[in-house]
């Protein structure tokens, strides 16, 4: 196969194994509605590789049309990964959870002599795979009893409370951090209670080891190459309101009702409902928050209001989430690239390719 042939020739630099000869891993990132997932079957198809999907709600099992999962046929013509695993009830999976399994999962397809593919738009999950950027502080299960997630338990606090005590442990970290992101300073908060040091010494560590630099400790794997899907945000704002309007006529509402039925009608009837955690904060669930309650409970009318009030919802917070990914893509990639370029030298990222391409143009 040529294009695997070509790759087994690219060296890898004095930052990690001296004249290694590897395969390299694919990226590709972007805003929802760029055709990520159709250049990753594409790629993957020519290339004979895998795909392993980084998308924080796509691992889930449930609301496959809300996540825009691939579909089966898809899944079919390219092996995919992190895709449909963790139970919907499950609202304590993270980040390091995914980057341990996905990381293992990458290395056993290099291992096959194949070629990975990253592809999806939960960009800290990206990162996690590309550089060495995650604390390993989740407690682990200790024989049949779970030790307490800390985290989840730091979140049920007043967020400026958690904010005045991180100032006290974390200075640093809790200057670059607002009192609102609650998520945030819990977790780095947690990162200090269980491991008696502080976030940003443990990043400013990692920065400092060899191939590190300003977007996080060394590289994972030795030849990234990075693909941007990109377009204009008036073309991409028309294709995401089509999308949504698509997934209305696939059956979007008998998805969230059912959804509903099985797994959220019960927490909300306990007034116990959580749309900050797990599958239950998918962009497009809570939007219907009021017109699923309301099912048998009110008149056609108001139905219907609540309705177009949903659908309209969706279509905003999916326009800003876009957008949210773009300014990610911006500032950890090409507001830092010419520090890179300069400042790594011997490191592994000088290696990396960005690259913008057209959703529309071919491959």
């Amino acid at each position: 196969m040529a294009a695997a042939a070509a790759a087994r020739a690219v060296s890898v630099g004095p930052g990690l194994q001296s004249l290694q000869r590897t395969l390299p891993l694919v990226v590709i990132l972007g805003a929802t509605g760029t055709g990520k997932s159709t250049l990753a079957l594409q790629l993957g198809q020519r290339l004979g590789g895998e795909i392993v999907s980084a998308d924080s709600m796509q691992v889930y099992e449930g609301l496959d049309i809300i996540t825009n999962k691939v579909s089966a046929q898809e899944q079919r013509l390219c092996q995919h990964h992190m895709i449909s695993f963790v139970d919907p009830l499950v609202t304590n999976y993270t980040v390091v959870d995914f980057r341990n399994k996905a990381t293992a999962l990458i290395e056993d397809i290099f291992a096959r002599d194949k070629i990975p593919i990253v592809v999806g738009g939960t960009n800290y999950y990206i990162e996690s795979l590309l550089w060495k950027v995650l604390v390993n502080a989740k407690p682990q299960e200790m024989g049949t009893e779970k030790v307490i997630d800390r985290k989840v338990e730091l979140e049920k606090e007043d967020g400026h409370v958690l904010h005045k005590r991180l100032s006290q442990v974390d200075p640093e970290m809790a200057a670059k951090l607002h009192p609102h992101d609650k998520r945030k300073v819990a977790r780095s908060l947690q990162v200090f209670e269980e491991t008696g040091i502080s976030h940003s010494e443990f990043l400013h560590r990692q920065h400092a080891e060899e191939g590190g630099g300003p977007l996080g400790g060394p590289l994972k794997f030795p030849n990234p190459c990075i693909l941007w899907l990109h377009a204009e945000q008036t073309v991409l704002d028309e294709r995401l309101d089509k999308r949504v309007d698509n997934m209305l006529a696939a059956g979007l509402l008998d998805e969230l009702r059912d959804f509903h039925k099985r797994y959220n009608e019960k927490k909300v009837a306990e007034n116990s409902q959580d749309y900050q955690h797990g599958i239950f904060q998918s962009i497009g669930f809570k939007e219907f928050h009021e017109y699923l309650i309301t099912e048998g409970k009110c008149t056609p009318e108001i139905r219907n209001q609540l309705l177009k009030k949903g659908i309209e919802a969706l279509k905003q917070v999916t326009k800003r989430y876009a957008r949210k990914q773009n300014r990610w893509v911006k500032n950890r990639f090409l507001s830092s690239k010419s520090h890179c370029f300069s400042l790594c030298s011997g490191s592994a990222f000088n290696r990396t390719s960005a690259f913008s391409a057209h959703p529309k143009s071919k491959l």
